[in-house]
């Protein structure tokens, strides 16, 4: 049963990841601000979650690219960190993550704080193991894979050098 379940295709919507968190005292620095290896953690936390869910196994964090911190997050702010998956390899997902805080009189209208794409693998018996393909369901879907596939891309050709 379960080599099936690395034959079976998963949309890129089933893979997501939501988490809401108020930020608290012990995760800032001595201006109230949250520290940005805190905000990584949760970051890579979601990421990981997501790349569980679509390879159905274990998976380590191979590369964080691209972090961009927008705004400062604060003390008591409430943020939601959405990891999304946007491409598949063979043995690797590329996983667009964000940090969103939200005002508590706007909860509808959240600003991006920080932004970043990890590139998880799959592992099994301590080796790099084939995930599931991709099944695209939506234009939104393809556009997410073909984004994904670009900088998947970029990293591979940055790499070789």
């Amino acid at each position: 049963m379960k080599n099936n379940l690395y034959k079976m295709k998963e949309h890129i919507s089933f893979a997501r990841s939501e988490t809401t968190l108020i930020m608290e005292p012990y995760q800032s620095n001595s201006q109230n601000v949250i520290h940005g290896g805190e905000l990584m953690k949760i970051m890579d936390m979601a990421a990981g979650i997501v790349g569980r869910k679509h390879s159905k196994g274990l998976i380590v964090t191979a590369r964080i690219d691209d972090v961009v911190f927008y705004k400062p997050v604060y003390i008591g702010n409430t943020v939601t960190c959405i990891g999304q998956l946007v491409y598949v390899g063979k043995t690797s997902m590329t996983i667009m993550v964000d940090v969103v805080v939200h005002d508590l009189n706007d909860f509808e209208n959240p600003i991006t704080a920080v932004s970043s794409l990890f590139t998880m693998v799959h592992i099994i018996d301590g080796k790099p193991s084939q995930v599931p393909d991709l099944d695209i369901r939506s234009e939104q879907e393809r556009e997410l894979n073909r984004l994904g596939k670009l900088k998947y891309n970029a990293i591979k050709e940055k790499n070789k050098r």
